[in-house]
């Protein structure tokens, strides 16, 4: 019965690994532009809403264009600094696993302090999910401005990333 099973949870993973790849946005998709000038351009659609005070930077420039090869960022909805990742771009499981990789790979970020299960569902259908979850509460917010923190010091500081 457990061959079984494990047989079966494997199918699910593959499952979940196609219909992801399948709706994952291509990379070669338009660019992210954060200038506000470029946004009303003619000749060019509108790539994103930004807040006000939006940072313009070189780092940040780095990190949405990163952001939106890996999830994809809507049109329509505001961007800000306090727009989290896993709850208003509903980003989970092999997804998340696959962002913050990529930010470590990217930025060099030193990821000692963090833990996913504090901010992401994992995968698909999970067995053991309650026994390794117990203790964790309610899911925390994982900003774009906890992100853009981490990639200006290069590391993951739970407490005062939170803390912003």
């Amino acid at each position: 019965m457990s061959k079984f099973f494990d047989e079966l949870m494997e199918s699910v993973h593959q499952m979940n690994e196609i219909l992801r790849s399948e709706s994952k946005p291509s990379r070669e998709r338009f660019v992210p532009s954060l200038n506000p000038s470029h946004q009303n351009a003619p000749n060019r659609r509108r790539i994103m809403n930004l807040a006000p005070n939006f940072p313009d930077d070189h780092a940040m420039h780095l990190l949405m264009q990163l952001l939106h090869e890996e999830l994809g960022l809507p049109e329509r909805k505001t961007i800000s600094l306090t727009t989290s990742i896993n709850f208003d771009l509903v980003c989970d499981g092999a997804d998340a696993r696959n962002l913050m990789e990529a930010l470590e790979e990217q930025f060099g970020i030193d990821f000692i302090d963090y833990d996913a299960y504090r901010y992401f569902q994992p995968e698909g259908f999970d067995v053991h999910l309650k026994r390794r979850a117990k203790g964790r509460g309610d899911k925390v917010p994982l900003t774009i401005g906890m992100l853009y923190q981490a990639v200006k010091v290069q590391r993951w500081d739970t407490q005062t990333l939170e803390g912003i």
